[in-house]
């Protein structure tokens, strides 16, 4: 018959503490939360180290979100800045360096051109009145209003094409054409009038990138719409302020 006593804890806390090395020698006896590494940690330690990766894992979330938040301010304010500028400027060739050059220079992006309806017969001849300084080459193209509406459809909202989708871009780039991968082609719409009681298509604000993924069908457009509004309102206020020589 076993008479042995059963161990009191303390004996027992006695006893490890005499035998430091004890699970360390066997840490099969320990659940696997409180090791790493081989090395025995505390429970409390292994608690800590899980917060801090937790933590570290915040953190970097924290610091993404921050850096989406003042890059979309940026892009805000430079959207601002041109809206701005459109809005001062009071001369047609200007205003087509504006609306393309800047965007350009802002956005990184390798070409923006501008398109107008051969229908706008005002604002043809308004460009036509003035040759174009030599920087504006080939950042305006007037075209058949059928072509125009071929491509861009009655909407309002952007036509992003990625690759070989771009079949007639020569007709919105030119000979930037060959270069361009994928491209965003934003209408222009003439604001509603006694005259004309719905909105008309007068044209389009052409971005052209050269990577393929520089414009993709997933990209947010709110911004760049309004930009093509103001610009829409800004060369129908230009051809009202320039009209063509009798």
């Amino acid at each position: 018959m076993n008479t042995s006593s059963p161990l009191e804890e303390s004996q027992v806390l006695a006893w490890l503490q005499q035998h430091p090395d004890f699970f360390a020698n066997y840490p099969e006896l320990l659940p696997a939360a409180i090791q790493a590494s081989g090395k025995v940690l505390s429970l409390e330690a292994g608690q800590l180290n899980y917060l801090r990766r937790q933590n570290d894992q915040l953190r970097d979330k924290l610091d993404a979100i921050l850096d989406r938040l003042l890059r979309n301010e940026e892009i805000y304010r430079a959207f601002h800045a041109i809206q701005t500028q459109l809005i001062m400027a009071t001369e047609p060739w200007p205003l087509i360096a504006i609306a393309t050059q800047e965007q350009e220079n802002l956005f990184n992006i390798k070409r923006v051109t501008v398109s107008i309806s051969a229908r706008e017969t005002a604002m043809a001849a308004m460009f036509r009145q003035s040759p174009p300084p030599q920087s504006m080459d080939e950042r305006l193209f007037v075209l058949e209003h059928t072509q125009l509406l071929q491509t861009l459809g009655t909407g309002t909202a952007p036509l992003i094409r990625v690759g070989l989708e771009g079949k007639n871009r020569s007709l919105y780039f030119g000979q930037m054409a060959p270069i361009i991968r994928s491209e965003a082609l934003v209408p222009l719409y003439a604001p509603e009038d006694d005259a004309n009681p719905q909105p008309r298509l007068i044209g389009s604000l052409n971005l052209g990138g050269e990577a393929p993924n520089r414009f993709l069908p997933s990209d947010a457009t709110d911004l760049l719409q309004d930009l093509a509004a103001v610009f829409s309102l800004c060369l129908v206020r230009t051809t009202y302020t320039h009209p063509p020589l009798s």
